[in-house]
């Protein structure tokens, strides 16, 4: 590791000049081999630790009038809670979840969750894919023409998919740990906060067989009429925000991450009975996690949420639509020393060898 970061150093020298280079090795060194301060932060990456989890995840867009300040608000069917359950060990952490049908009363939507981060000492790099088909008017009762009290309006042919790819950076990178939050590796000894600075490349799809915006809203309430069939959104942008994670002398901790940014938003929208339209803005978007918890040298619990919220102009005069995220999680996780400082690869393999000699003792004495 030391000789190729020499060798780039020497390069990048030769090519920019001593003063970028010398930039460029600071930024490589607290992304990737940052130093903690062992007051605020302790090393636990070690330890090997199980997980069990249980979350929910859900999905909702509005469809937004905003001079009368009204909206259409879909909310996805499948709001089932799903369990999963995993292992960490140094930079490896594995997990497999599986769906329950947990708190989903109704069981007529359906969605597909793919989510994958990488937590580095002063970077958190997320991937996400998520698609969902199934939604219901939330609220139909206020904004439908005389619809029946406690019926609900289902829209099974409306499916949505999402694409997010982010990189938040934490300034405050050797006393704020968010590994102490989201895995099982480190624990936040101390309170502490970091400004972070983010980018954010997101895609949002939202369709139907018929318009999204029924023929009965109640024009006393709600005036935008399109005939939206199909709107895409895509759009890049940067933001900032702060993180604080607060700790007790017993080991219970309370932590609140918000960042709110300005991106370049490429609207696209399908109408029907109406030409296909192109709208380019300026928009805001939102994120934030919430989460309280016990961390200790063998014990880690976590309940927690987040959200991510866009509003994106659709190019109509006060008409807007506004992608909603978010998961509630639920962890427990039990670290425990192993008899030697294995390397992850060294781990397995030498785990493996004693299963096959156990094994073979068994056959042995059973024979």
């Amino acid at each position: 590791m030391r000789v190729r970061l020499a060798l780039s150093v020497l390069l990048l020298t030769a090519a920019f000049g001593r003063a970028e280079a010398q930039w460029l090795k600071e930024t490589y060194v607290s992304v990737f081999a940052a130093e903690r301060d062992t007051n605020y932060i302790q090393d636990l990456s070690r330890m090997f630790s199980v997980n069990a989890s249980v979350f929910q995840k859900n999905s909702a867009f509005s469809i937004d009038d905003l001079k009368n300040l009204s909206s259409l608000q879909y909310n996805c069917s499948d709001s089932s809670a799903s369990v999963s359950a995993g292992f960490a060990y140094k930079w490896l952490s594995l997990s497999l979840g599986v769906s329950t049908g947990l708190f989903d009363r109704h069981r007529t939507g359906r969605k597909t969750v793919l989510s994958t981060q990488v937590l580095l000492p002063a970077v958190t790099l997320k991937l996400g894919a998520n698609f969902y088909e199934g939604y219901y008017l939330a609220n139909a009762e206020s904004i439908l023409q005389d619809w029946p009290a406690g019926t609900r309006f289902d829209r099974p042919d409306i499916s949505t998919a999402s694409l997010r790819v982010s990189a938040d950076y934490y300034f405050n990178y050797t006393q704020y740990s968010r590994k102490a939050l989201t895995s099982h590796g480190e624990l936040q000894r101390k309170t502490a906060g970091s400004a972070i600075a983010g980018i954010l490349f997101n895609v949002n799809m939202v369709s139907g067989d018929s318009s999204l915006v029924p023929r009965n809203v109640n024009d006393s309430v709600y005036n935008y009429r399109e005939q939206i069939k199909y709107v895409s959104n895509t759009l890049i942008g940067a933001g900032g925000g702060y993180a604080r994670t607060f700790v007790t002398p017993a080991g219970i901790y309370f932590n609140l991450d918000m960042q709110m940014g300005l991106a370049y938003n490429k609207c696209f929208l399908q109408l029907d009975g109406a030409p296909d339209r192109n709208h380019n803005a300026l928009n805001l978007y939102f994120q934030g996690d919430l989460s309280v918890g016990f961390n200790s040298k063998h014990w880690f619990a976590n309940l927690g949420g987040n959200i991510l919220a866009i509003e994106s102009p659709m190019g109509n005069d006060g008409a807007s639509i506004n992608n909603t995220s978010g998961m509630i999680r639920a962890t427990v996780a039990y670290r425990f020393e192993l008899e030697k400082n294995y390397s992850v690869g060294e781990l397995f393999s030498t785990k493996w060898q004693q299963w096959r000699e156990r094994r073979a003792e068994k056959k042995a004495g059973n024979s």
